[in-house]
């Protein structure tokens, strides 16, 4: 019988600025949008999502991108929010990562290079490293452009010096996804 995992490559990302800033964020939007906001555990910005993944491929999938899954030691920034697609017609609410030395591009570049062999489709659009807040389901136009989506585009919340990049399982509950590093097959 075949088994699949839900995967993804990503690295998980809080800042000590925007944990004290995302409780304030979720009331400033209060009456304005409504969704799933990511759970405070879960923030992670994805490189690849991998989708259903049968585990027959899982132990070549990993040694061909386990090169790429360790510590870097490169600052990147949190800084301002943004909508996917846009700001009059948001279905994601994100924090903006900016990498001024583009390692994190780089990075997503290598994986689908080691990926490229597997039987996983990849997203081809043009890469925008973000850590999503928010899976919009509605919102009220005027009230959303009120709020502090139009002020907070060069907002700070915080840095890091260091990330990890990290398989990551997804399974999927009643109470919102689980998310848990894959670090060894063993």
């Amino acid at each position: 019988m075949e088994q699949k995992k839900r995967l993804f490559i990503g690295t998980f990302l809080k800042t000590k600025e925007l944990l004290e800033e995302y409780p304030k964020l979720r009331k400033e939007f209060e009456g304005a949008i409504w969704g799933k906001w990511v759970e405070e555990w879960n923030l992670h910005f994805t490189y690849h999502f991998l989708g259903e993944v049968d585990t027959r491929i899982l132990e070549p999938l990993f040694k061909s991108i386990s090169p790429h899954l360790q510590e870097y030691q490169n600052e990147i920034k949190l800084k301002g929010l943004g909508c996917f697609p846009s700001i009059r017609s948001p279905r994601v609410l994100f924090v903006n990562i900016v990498d001024q030395n583009s390692l994190l591009k780089e990075i997503h570049q290598n994986l689908a290079n080691a990926l490229k062999n597997f039987d996983v489709e990849l997203d081809e659009r043009e890469y925008h490293p973000h850590l999503t807040l928010l899976r919009i389901k509605s919102f009220k136009l005027d009230l959303f452009q009120k709020s502090n989506a139009k002020n907070t585009k060069n907002f700070d919340f915080g840095s890091v010096s260091n990330f990890r990049v990290e398989l990551i399982e997804s399974k999927l509950t009643h109470e919102g996804p689980k998310y848990t590093p894959i670090t060894n097959l063993s």
